[in-house]
């Protein structure tokens, strides 16, 4: 507790209140976890009363967040749940709960990581794109090609469109484990930029799937949080926002032009289109065998239904004897940027192995391997690289 006196018990008070909210916890159970009335708890999170530390202790227990996350000066602590629409199935409250909750710690985390090294990210993102009545699969695929254009990509597949969306479009890309039935979560605030979460659970073909959709949203509703579900199960004004998302995601990932193009080229070799051909078109544009499927259905390349009979054969099975597993990118510290930075603030000392752990919510072992081992790796690189 020796950061508990440098913050202010106003601040403190606020990140209290947060804590809660987040947590989904009432005034009334925090009140009854410190043994004291609720007005007290008010008067805590008005910081008209200062928190003793052992009430801190139990709170941030009750709150399933650090103490040091609560005391930090320097330690980010926005709310961006208000933006997201949330479902009326009961039985997915839970679930957006701890997705919209992921999101917010690993932002704050890395905003925190960034401000502590003095090293903000700039933006300049470009004007939404506003639908329009007609066509939204039409919409999708002009988008997708204007996209392409300004990111210098052309035609070409997209290797890593998570590298991608950080580098180029300076999108806070996170990858965590989430509820399974989640895909992934966009959200945007002034002051954290816009922030896509993908889940860590799905193969890597799925996550670069769900990456693009988002990203739909962040050209077509980017002041609108969005939680994009296995089931798609939406309706409304949702329905059509997420139709859109999902003709994008396969447009920018499996350009039209590029699939005819290879199609009449293989065709043209060999006078028909093989298993093996479906194989290639897979492992060139970095998707999953549904998704290539599909598209060339809705391309009317295939006739609609194929995939179901290809699925009956065996398809999958071909696919990972010769292409292997669809493993998923299991975390957050794997993408460039994130481990960069928290390697130089390691070597700074500006934070521990454990609050690493803590600000993105991974086990200190993993941290440790990640972190401590590159720690001493580029100690011995710089010494070569600055040696006279």
């Amino acid at each position: 507790m020796s950061l508990f006196n440098n913050l202010n018990p106003i601040e403190l008070g606020k990140r209290l209140c947060l804590a809660r909210h987040n947590a989904g916890i009432t005034q009334e159970t925090a009140a009854q976890t410190i043994k004291v009335k609720r007005p007290t708890v008010v008067a805590i999170e008005q910081g008209k009363r200062q928190v003793k530390p052992e009430e801190l202790t139990q709170l941030a227990e009750l709150y399933q967040v650090s103490c040091g996350s609560l005391l930090r000066p320097e330690a980010v602590h926005l709310d961006i749940r208000p933006q997201f629409r949330l479902t009326h199935d009961q039985a997915k409250k839970t679930d957006e709960w701890i997705a919209s909750r992921t999101l917010q710690k690993l932002v704050s985390s890395y905003v925190e990581l960034e401000r502590k090294l003095q090293k903000p990210l700039r933006v300049a993102y470009p004007a939404e794109y506003p639908l329009t009545r007609g066509q939204l699969s039409e919409q999708a695929e002009d988008l997708a090609l204007q996209v392409r254009h300004t990111l210098g990509l052309g035609l070409a597949p997209i290797s890593n469109i998570m590298t991608l969306l950080q580098n180029e479009l300076q999108i806070r890309l996170f990858i965590h484990p989430l509820p399974s039935r989640i895909s992934g979560v966009f959200a945007y605030h002034p002051e954290l930029a816009a922030c896509i979460l993908v889940n860590a659970k799905h193969p890597k073909t799925r996550q670069a799937m769900s990456a693009a959709h988002e990203l739909a949203h962040f050209y077509t509703s980017r002041n609108v949080a969005d939680i994009s579900w296995m089931d798609g199960e939406l309706g409304g004004t949702e329905y059509v926002q997420e139709r859109f998302a999902n003709s994008f995601a396969m447009a920018f990932l499996m350009p039209a032009v590029a699939i005819r193009r290879s199609y009449q080229d293989m065709v043209r070799d060999k006078g028909q289109f093989t298993a093996r051909d479906l194989l290639f078109l897979k492992s060139h544009f970095y998707v999953s065998l549904e998704a290539i499927a599909r598209r060339l259905e809705d391309l009317g390349i295939l006739p609609t239904g194929k995939f179901e009979l290809l699925k009956e054969r065996g398809i999958y099975q071909l696919s990972k004897d010769i292409l292997g597993e669809d493993s998923p990118e299991c975390h957050t510290l794997n993408l460039p940027r994130y481990l960069l930075l928290a390697v130089e603030a390691y070597q700074q000392e500006l934070f521990s192995e454990g609050q690493l752990a803590d600000m993105f919510d991974l086990d200190r072992v993993v941290v440790r391997e990640k972190i401590d081992e590159l720690s001493h790796l580029f100690e011995e690189i710089e010494e070569v690289l600055h040696a006279d």
